[in-house]
């Protein structure tokens, strides 16, 4: 049996998440957009974070609305340098 356990803060400082959002070292999550729709590719470490960071949205009483923006989970493809990225927001109800 497998089984994923993690702590978080009850009540971080500024009331956001109590862990970052951008990819810790080792990790890796790229987001991509296609013609058949969107492609989410990590290596485990990266969806490790990922699991974090939604139970967290799961588990905290944050506002109705809560968001954040990482514009590094986006895949730039070839050499443009793309504006896009990356949006999770909570919703209630």
């Amino acid at each position: 049996m497998l089984k994923f356990e993690h702590q978080f803060e009850e009540d971080p400082r500024w009331g956001d998440l109590s862990i970052a959002t951008e990819t810790p070292v080792g990790a890796k999550i790229e987001f991509s957009t296609g013609a058949e729709g969107i492609w989410l590719a990590a290596n485990a470490e990266g969806f490790l974070h990922l699991a974090r960071l939604f139970a967290e949205l799961g588990t905290r009483k944050l506002e109705d609305g809560f968001h954040f923006h990482e514009r590094d989970w986006f895949k730039k493809v070839g050499a443009q340098d793309s504006k896009l990225e990356v949006s999770v927001e909570l919703l209630h109800g």
